[in-house]
C-alpha cells in the first residue's frame, strides 16, 4: 500500500469522516451492550461555531469514542434550540431589510417567513460540527420545534397545569423593551454601570418645606403614587399621620406612607415609591394598596397615560427630565453614581420593571428531588465547586415566567371563553370540548374561542432535551427511553447552571422519577493567551473553522484539550494548534514506519533487539 510522503490532514479527515457517515458508524440502536448516552446541549439556530463549541464538543467526541472503544452502545444525540427571542430577531431585521414590517404580517404569514429562515439557516452550525470531527448520531437529530419535541412540551404544560403548578396573573416582571417581551430572572445580566444620583424636591402638600429623594431613574416619578419614610426616622418626626406630597413636574398629591424597609441610613431615607416599575416598590404598593401606574408602552416609550413626555424614548427623557426638573427648581442636586443594572441577556437592552399579566410555573415542589440528588451526589457536579452555586439557587427559587411576547415558539395551549375565564388544553379541539362544559353553552365554537397570543419560553423546551429526544413524553415506555435513559454524561458551561441543568434535573424527576444523567462536567471560559474572554467584539476570537482549514480539526481537538481542565478557563494560545498538527504528523509517520516494516519467520534478528 502507497503511503503519502506528508500527512495533509484536510484530505484524510474528509475522507474518513465521509466514511464512517457512509457506513453509519455513529448509529445507535438498543441492543444487549450497556448504553452510554449523552445529548448535546442544543445549539441555537441562530449560531455559528465558536471556540466555546469547540471546547464543549470536543470533550463530547472523547467522552462517546471512549464509551466506543469500552465496547458500549454509545449514543450522542445531536439537535438545535429554537431559541425564541434570537431568532425572531433576525427574522424581524430580514423582513425589514427587504421593506416589510412585523406589525404588517399575520402570525401565520410571519412564521411561513421564520421556518423559511430557519430551513435555511438553522442547521448550518451543525454541518460546521461535521468538520470539527463530531460523531454524533445525525440520524437522531432533533429539534426543539419539531412535531414530537412540540407535542411533547404542550402535553408537560397541561399536566402541570392539571396539577396546579402552573398559574396565570400579574407580577412584576423583567420587560425586555427590544424583544417586547418578559424574561425570567435568569435572563437577566447585571452589569456595573455609571449613571447620576437625581436628587429632587417633593413639596409637603399645605406647607413650603420640601423633602428630598434621591433616584437613579427620575423618568419614573411619572408614576409615583407615594413616598414612603422609615417611622423611627427622627429626620422626618415633624410630618404628620395623613401628610401628602406632590410628585415634582407630575402635580401628582401622593400619601407619605411609614415602613421600616427604608434604610434611615442610605441617602436622606426616603424613597419614592412607583408600584409598576420597582419590584421592591411593588410589593410596598400591595402592603398599603397603592395605586400601580405603568408609564411605558412595550417598546420603552412613554405612553399617554400621565399626559407628558407621551412617545419619548426612555433615556431620552431622563435628559430632558433632568433638564425640566432643573428649570422648574425642583432639582436638588445630581452625583454621579455607580450601580448594577439589569440587561437583557438575549438583547443586550436594559431591561425594565414591569407589571404584566403572564404565565408562571411553581418551583418550590419541582426543586426538593432535584436539590437532594445534587446534594447527596446522585447527580455529581465536576469541579465539586458548583454544588454550592446550586444549593444556594434551589434553595431561594423563585417561581418561572415561562411566557414569551412572540410568534416563534409554542404557543401557550389556552384558550379564553367569551364570557371570561379560559381552559387549558392539548389542542383545538379538546380545548372546545372543555370550553363547551365549562361554559354549560353546547353552541360554542371554535371561532368563538380565542387562543393565548403568547409563547412558551424556549427553556420550557429544553428542559425536557434528555426525555423528548427519546420522545419519553408522548411514549413513556418506548425501548429508546427505557434503553438510553438516564443519559451518562452532560457536558456543558456553568452560565447555564440554573437556565438548563437545574430544570432538566427537575423535569426528570417529575416525569420519568429518575435522574437525567449521572454527572455534569461544566466547562471554563475560552481566554486568551492573556486571559482575555474571547469574544467577536474584542477581535481575539479566531474562526473555528479557519484553525481547522490550517491544522485540521485534530490539530484543534488536541489544543482544546491541552488548554482545559473541568470548571477552569481555558487559555488559548493558536501555537497550540500547530503542536496538535505535528503530533498528528509523528503518528502520521510512525505509522509509515511500522507499514515500511518486513515481516517474516525466517528473518534474522538485530543484535540491538536480543
Amino acid at each position: 500500500m502507497q503511503i503519502a510522503d506528508k500527512y495533509s490532514p484536510q484530505e484524510i479527515e474528509s475522507k474518513w469522516y465521509d466514511y464512517w457517515m457512509e457506513h453509519r458508524l455513529f448509529h445507535s440502536e438498543p441492543d444487549e451492550r450497556e448504553p452510554y448516552t449523552i445529548v448535546i446541549p442544543p445549539p441555537n439556530v441562530t449560531g455559528m461555531l465558536h471556540m466555546g463549541h469547540m471546547l464543549n464538543n470536543t470533550l463530547q467526541d472523547v467522552l462517546v469514542r471512549r464509551a466506543r472503544m469500552q465496547g458500549k452502545n454509545a449514543c450522542w444525540v445531536p439537535g438545535t434550540d429554537h431559541a425564541s427571542i434570537a431568532t425572531e430577531a433576525k427574522v424581524v431585521a430580514k423582513l425589514k431589510a427587504e421593506g416589510i414590517e412585523k406589525s404588517s404580517l399575520s402570525r401565520e404569514e410571519f412564521l411561513r417567513h421564520a421556518w423559511d429562515w430557519k430551513e435555511k439557516y438553522g442547521g448550518v452550525i451543525l454541518q460546521q460540527l461535521r468538520k470539527l470531527g463530531a460523531s454524533c448520531d445525525w440520524e437522531r437529530t432533533c429539534f426543539t420545534m419539531d412535531e414530537a419535541r412540540t407535542e411533547s412540551v404542550l402535553r408537560v404544560f397541561c399536566d402541570l397545569y392539571e396539577k396546579g403548578l402552573i398559574y396565570r396573573g400579574v407580577r412584576m416582571v423583567n420587560w425586555d423593551p427590544s424583544a417586547q417581551t418578559a424574561l425570567s430572572d435568569e435572563e437577566v445580566v447585571f452589569k456595573e454601570s455609571h449613571g447620576k444620583l437625581y436628587y429632587l424636591r417633593y413639596r409637603v402638600e399645605g406647607t413650603d418645606r420640601t423633602i428630598i429623594v434621591a433616584t437613579t431613574r427620575p423618568e419614573t416619578i411619572l408614576g409615583d403614587t407615594a413616598l414612603c419614610v422609615n417611622p423611627d426616622d427622627e429626620r422626618y418626626a415633624w410630618l404628620p399621620e395623613d401628610a401628602r406630597v406632590i410628585v415634582p413636574l407630575v402635580g401628582r398629591s401622593v400619601p407619605v406612607i411609614r415602613d421600616t424597609y427604608v434604610d434611615i441610613a442610605f441617602g436622606t431615607g426616603a424613597l419614592k415609591v412607583t408600584p409598576a416599575h420597582d419590584v421592591n416598590d411593588y410589593m410596598l404598593g400591595e402592603k398599603y394598596g397603592l395605586e400601580s401606574i405603568d408609564i411605558f408602552n412595550d417598546d420603552g416609550t412613554i405612553n399617554d397615560k400621565v399626559g407628558l413626555y407621551a412617545g419619548m424614548e426612555r433615556f431620552a427623557l431622563r435628559k430632558q427630565i433632568e433638564k425640566d426638573l432643573d428649570a422648574a427648581g425642583l432639582l436638588e442636586k445630581t452625583e454621579d453614581y455607580t450601580n448594577n443594572v439589569g440587561y437583557s441577556e438575549r438583547t443586550g437592552v436594559a431591561i425594565e420593571p414591569k407589571l404584566s399579566m403572564q404565565w408562571f410555573l411553581s418551583m418550590e415542589k419541582l426543586a426538593g428531588p432535584a436539590t437532594r440528588a445534587v446534594l447527596e451526589d446522585e447527580i455529581k457536579l465536576v469541579p465539586e465547586k458548583y454544588k454550592n452555586t446550586y444549593r444556594h439557587w434551589m434553595e431561594n427559587i423563585k417561581d418561572w415566567c415561562i411566557s414569551r411576547q412572540l410568534w416563534w415558539g409554542q404557543r401557550i395551549p389556552a384558550w379564553y371563553l367569551p364570557q371570561g375565564g379560559y381552559v387549558v388544553a392539548l389542542n383545538a379541539d379538546e380545548a372546545l370540548e372543555k370550553a363547551r362544559a365549562k361554559s354549560g353553552d353546547a353552541s360554542l365554537t371554535l371561532a368563538d374561542l380565542r387562543q393565548d397570543e403568547d409563547v412558551l419560553d424556549t427553556w420550557f423546551s429544553s428542559w425536557l432535551w434528555p426525555i423528548s429526544v427519546f420522545d419519553g413524553i408522548r411514549r413513556p415506555n418506548n425501548k429508546d427511553i427505557e434503553y438510553y435513559y438516564p443519559t451518562n454524561d452532560l457536558v456543558t458551561g456553568p452560565d447555564i447552571i440554573f437556565f438548563w441543568v437545574a430544570r432538566m434535573i427537575m423535569a426528570g424527576y417529575e416525569y420519568r422519577g429518575e435522574k437525567p444523567f449521572g454527572h455534569v462536567y461544566f466547562t471554563g471560559i475560552v481566554r486568551d493567551k492573556i486571559g482575555r474572554k474571547m469574544s467577536k467584539q474584542l477581535g481575539n476570537s479566531p474562526d473555528p473553522l479557519d484553525l481547522i482549514a490550517q491544522f485540521g480539526a485534530d490539530g484543534m481537538r488536541v489544543a482544546m484539550l491541552l488548554s482545559s481542565s473541568a470548571g477552569n478557563d481555558v487559555m488559548f494560545d493558536e501555537a497550540l494548534c500547530e503542536q496538535g498538527r505535528n503530533f498528528g504528523n509523528k503518528i502520521w509517520n510512525a505509522y509509515r514506519l511500522v507499514t515500511g516494516w518486513t515481516i517474516g519467520e525466517t528473518l534474522a534478528h538485530s543484535e540491538n533487539s536480543r
